[in-house]
């Protein structure tokens, strides 16, 4: 089945399976130096003596910045290509880790995040650009699924070796190592992959023939066309609901246990890394269900793991003992991976092949506006009431805002 996902073209299908591996790498590489922050939230407020505010305001702005440079990495993908822009933002973020681990002022933390945030924004949306450029829109669902798993193992090596990290050395070798081992893969990476197969590097952006000329000037119509697509307005929501639970779990998870349960760091960090593990399995089942099962619709699959979603984290903030609080975890993080990567397919059934690279970052800039405003509002509520159940509370109202929004987009299919 994977040789018949990549081509149809035995002579195609060893580039394109070479392009995928490295792509898969690289941006693994990238969690690696943007969740190694997470499983030593304890360990840096018991240091530096901050709040679950403070926290929350480094990774606010952490996103806040990520989501500024979603819109113009996806929009250079397109007009410099992929390969330039991702090599850039894994540099600019594995440099910002290494200062990171030099701070101890939560001003200086809360800049030095921002610049990883920006670095970290040049990952998603070209490699949207770059997968369409590689892989046929018969097999995007499937390939996207492929591609999502790196989010899943390096999320779980994340916590795991930052978990360890930060027991044995302390919290600042947490973000001293992962920089080198991204460094490394990227000049691989630069190296040996092309931004498409043909050898071009960029597409021109052409207007429909029902367009006018004066809407069709410049590059501002990626822009206009881009915003005046009420689907993409309502991805943009349904997928900015998701991050904000993605996040909202993601990088309050080792806290929560920590805090909720007396685990140690260790302990925390391995169990947060449940949450990730379910998108091994649940990311190319969506890919699958999603371009097999539902003929090439997303909508209905979206509509399915929002539900569950909201049902799994509204039981989430009464359970009382570990093993049912797993439980429910583990639900919202199947679900979650396995409609995340197909608001990306969605994105490329709605747009042309020469907007792909700046739909996605519109599409992934949306959604962590989500992501900024789960960090500091989960902290605030932490702080408040003293408990983490306000906040998954939260979650579920937000999945179904996130229901209302998927049902209002019409498929161009």
């Amino acid at each position: 089945m994977f040789p018949k996902l990549l081509t149809t073209s035995k002579r195609w299908w060893q580039p394109r399976y070479t392009v995928l591996a490295l792509m898969w790498l690289v941006y693994g590489c990238f969690y690696l130096n943007r969740l190694n922050f997470a499983p030593v939230i304890p360990l840096i407020m018991e240091d530096l003596k901050i709040s679950h505010v403070q926290i929350g305001l480094i990774s606010t702005f952490f996103f806040a910045f990520y989501a500024a440079a979603q819109f113009p990495a996806g929009y250079l993908s397109d007009v410099l290509g992929p390969r330039k822009i991702i090599t850039l933002g894994g540099t600019i973020s594995a440099l910002a880790n290494l200062l990171f681990g030099a701070g101890s002022s939560p001003f200086y933390l809360i800049g030095v995040q921002g610049i990883n945030g920006l670095g970290q924004g040049g990952g998603w949306g070209p490699s949207i650009k770059l997968m369409n450029n590689w892989f046929p829109d018969t097999a995007r669902g499937r390939a996207l699924g492929i591609y999502s798993t790196c989010i899943c193992i390096f999320s779980v090596l994340a916590y795991v070796l930052a978990g360890y990290l930060g027991k044995t050395f302390g919290w600042r070798a947490a973000f001293w190592t992962v920089p080198i081992i991204l460094l490394s893969v990227l000049f691989v990476y630069s190296v040996v992959v092309a931004d498409h197969p043909d050898g071009n590097s960029v597409q021109s952006f052409q207007c429909s023939p029902l367009e006018s000329a004066e809407k069709c000037s410049g590059n501002v119509n990626r822009l206009i066309a881009i915003l005046s697509n009420r689907g993409m307005r309502m991805a943009c929501l349904g997928f900015c609901c998701l991050m904000y639970i993605r996040y909202g779990i993601l990088m309050w998870l080792p806290a929560y246990l920590y805090e909720s349960y007396g685990l140690s760091v260790v302990t925390a960090s391995f169990l947060a890394a449940v949450y990730p593990m379910a998108g091994l399995v649940a990311s190319p089942l969506g890919g699958y269900l999603s371009d097999v099962t539902f003929g090439g619709r997303r909508k209905p699959l979206l509509l399915i793991g929002l539900c569950c979603i909201l049902l799994s984290a509204f039981f989430l903030a009464s359970a009382e003992c570990l093993e049912r609080a797993i439980i429910l975890i583990v639900s919202i993080g199947f679900f979650e991976h396995l409609i995340a990567p197909q608001f990306f397919a969605l994105e490329l059934d709605l747009l042309p092949a020469e907007l792909a690279g700046t739909g996605a970052g519109f599409i992934e800039a949306g959604g962590h506006l989500g992501s900024m405003c789960a960090m500091f509002f989960s902290g605030l509520l932490v702080d408040a009431f003293g408990s983490y159940k306000p906040v998954f509370l939260v979650l579920s109202m937000i999945a179904a805002i996130g229901i209302v929004a998927v049902l209002f987009i019409r498929g161009r299919k």
